[in-house]
């Protein structure tokens, strides 16, 4: 799922799928659905909510029966310990890291790369957490009931800038953002994903990331690493399905919605796979100091 998109799919993933305009952006939420939204982000440590959560709220009582069966799951703090587990690993596509000039040229200096940065790891935590949670709610829970060390609290990630509309977009910037949204998605991918449309603000930045990360697409490192992250949320998600709340109350439909975003590595697990890939190699290009 995303916020921009030109085709409506039934199929919905944080990239691919759902038509954004049923996401309903975080500003426009009013009572008992804001009261949740900002229920969210607290409890996940994050600024901002991915589409996941947003698009629920098409789905009559979707958003409220999904957040109490997930609640508990992140209450536990297992899904932290998953995500540390999966940060650790040595398993995402990172280029070789970029030269002071090169982010020169770009019109990335240390301030915007710092803020780059904050946007990606919002993104990246957001929807690796999501990506095992969710995965918890429509897996059978395998193995024992997780009961691993918590990891400390989660860093403050700061705010992002103001998501931008298509039509505040330059046509080559948008070209550039449809060309890096093929990562790990191919040609047909039907939507943009919304951590693109925030780094609108750093053209240039994605001028780089398509040079740097399209040769990994064209060896396959890019998709064998998704389907390894697939994989290893798979493992996560059904030691995590031991902790859900009650599933019964869900809605059909918000069942399929959240079956769709976290199945096969074109769901969820290629943004997290990119999101990873992006930030080590960003924080390895950056300048010392």
């Amino acid at each position: 799922m995303t916020e921009e998109s030109t085709t409506a799919t039934p199929h919905g993933t944080e990239g691919l799928g759902t038509d954004p305009v049923t996401a309903l952006p975080e500003k426009m939420a009013t009572g008992p659905t804001a009261a949740i939204f900002a229920e969210i982000r607290k409890v996940m440590q994050i600024p901002l909510l991915t589409s996941i959560w947003r698009t629920l709220v098409s789905i009559d009582r979707g958003l409220p029966t999904v957040w109490a069966a997930t609640k508990p799951i992140y209450l536990s703090g297992q899904p932290d310990a998953a995500l540390g587990r999966l940060s650790r690993a040595d398993i995402f596509p990172v280029p070789a890291p970029l030269g002071a000039d090169q982010l020169a040229d770009a019109g990335m200096d240390a301030e915007e790369l710092r803020a780059a940065l904050g946007i990606i790891d919002a993104y990246t935590r957001s929807n690796s957490l999501n990506m095992m949670a969710l995965s918890g709610l429509v897996l059978s829970p395998v193995g024992p009931s997780p009961a691993d060390s918590i990891p400390p609290a989660a860093p403050v990630l700061p705010n992002p800038p103001e998501l931008l509309e298509k039509s505040e977009i330059a046509p080559d910037v948008w070209m550039r953002l449809e060309r890096v949204n093929r990562l790990g998605a191919g040609a047909n991918s039907r939507s943009v994903a919304t951590l693109w449309r925030h780094l609108a603000h750093y053209p240039g930045l994605l001028r780089l990331i398509n040079h740097a990360f399209a040769p990994l697409q064209s060896d396959g490192t890019i998709d064998r690493a998704i389907q390894e992250v697939f994989e290893e949320s798979q493992a996560e998600g059904a030691r995590l399905a031991h902790l859900r709340g009650d599933i019964n109350a869900i809605p059909d439909p918000a069942t399929e919605m959240v079956a769709a975003y976290v199945d096969g590595p074109s769901g969820v697990a290629r943004m997290v796979t990119i999101g990873h890939g992006l930030a080590r190699w960003l924080r390895r290009s950056a300048p010392a100091g």
